[in-house]
């Protein structure tokens, strides 16, 4: 092990990459199960309670995700137990982006980054079918006459749609220890696939700011809490509220699932990108951000399990680290990705949080040159 792999920064990162997977790949196998309507009931009356990864199958078929919805068509895949789905394809996009940049990375990065690596035939498959509609946006045309990336999102007949704040967790590892730059960066990022001003941006913005604090040294659970919470709407910080009252109200993963059901099923019978974004801080609040409770907890809540997975994972992971996830469960991930001939995850989850966590440290170098030179224009008379 190198001597970069033992530092407190490796360990945060890889916790964040690898956790946000694992939840990825346990809600996934869940979903289908509660999103007709049964939520955490059917789950339980099929599956039981799920403590661990199980095989899942995508059907081949066709759904609108609202009523004014395109038709879009999911492809037949079979999934060995712990592969991820379609949030963590886009994901590690965004990741990609960042290791290849350097740096902090904008719309204009990412867009680059699915410009290369997103294959349109594959679509469907696990890259989820509505990208189709974003490539396609991001492709027509030439350079003079194509629409900016930063305009598309705001074009989804989705505002409010979950994949955005899904794919945010590396916002808030290149910002680690500050949640700020990362809502702002979050939000930028999330123009690709949401309106300004949407749930989809709003609810990066807190998975982003909560990923980075947790990050910092001190952080503590309610630290974590607060900057997801600081860099957001009324509107949207009042439903945070009132998840984490529910959260205080019932503080246990099991006693949690019908009172959420509740309260969030008169709104939208599926979820929300807010909604989602609240959950999974709601759960980090109970489980104290310990990582097996939390993706057991993600798993078996209901609604929208493998985004809210995703989205929990990549705070849990920054804040306890690679140290505690179960080696089980990040071998049984690695190797459904290994094996899975469409991902678009090619570097291996340790890989890529060696390689975010040398970004991370040659953007420190740069941020200490900075401040040299503003302290040499202080000393200046």
């Amino acid at each position: 092990m190198s001597e970069l792999e033992r530092s407190q920064l490796f360990k945060k990162v890889y916790g964040s990459i690898a956790v946000a997977n694992i939840g990825s790949a346990m809600g996934a196998a869940v979903e289908w199960v509660s999103v007709p309507g049964g939520g955490w009931k059917a789950i339980e009356e099929e599956l039981g309670w799920v403590e661990t990864f199980l095989p899942w199958m995508q059907k081949e078929r066709d759904v609108r995700y609202w009523n004014n919805s395109p038709r879009l068509r999911y492809l037949h895949m079979d999934m060995p137990p712990g592969m991820t789905e379609d949030g963590a394809e886009i994901r590690y996009l965004l990741a990609l982006a960042i290791v290849e940049k350097g740096d902090r990375v904008t719309v204009d990065d990412l867009a680059e980054v699915w410009k290369r690596h997103i294959k349109r035939e594959d679509i469907g498959r696990l890259v989820n079918p509505h990208i189709k509609i974003h490539m396609d946006r991001l492709t027509a045309g030439d350079e003079n006459t194509r629409i900016p990336p930063r305009l598309i999102g705001s074009l989804t007949p989705w505002p409010g749609l979950v994949d955005a704040p899904h794919m945010i967790g590396p916002i808030g590892i290149i910002n680690a220890c500050d949640p700020f730059q990362a809502s702002m960066d979050a939000a930028e990022v999330s123009f690709l696939l949401q309106p300004p001003a949407s749930g989809g941006v709003e609810a990066s913005r807190m998975i982003a700011a909560a990923t980075a604090e947790a990050f910092r040294p001190g952080a503590t659970v309610e630290s974590v809490v607060e900057a997801a919470r600081k860099y957001v709407s009324l509107h949207t910080r009042e439903i945070l509220d009132e998840t984490l009252e529910i959260a205080q109200q019932h503080p246990d993963i099991r006693e949690i699932r019908e009172p959420i059901r509740r309260h969030f099923m008169p709104t939208y019978p599926y979820a929300d990108a807010v909604e989602t974004a609240a959950e999974a801080l709601a759960l980090f609040v109970i489980t104290k951000g310990e990582v097996r409770e939390g993706m057991i907890g993600a798993t078996n809540l209901g609604r929208d399990t493998d985004c809210i997975g995703g989205m929990l994972g990549a705070i849990c992971g920054a804040f306890k680290g690679i140290d505690n996830v179960p080696n089980e469960w990040m071998e049984v991930v690695q190797q459904a990705i290994d094996a899975n001939p469409y991902t678009v995850q090619k570097l291996s989850m340790r890989d890529l949080s060696i390689r975010l966590t040398q970004t991370l440290l040659t953007r420190r170098d740069a941020m200490r040159q900075r401040i040299g030179e503003i302290e040499q224009l202080e000393q200046e008379q």
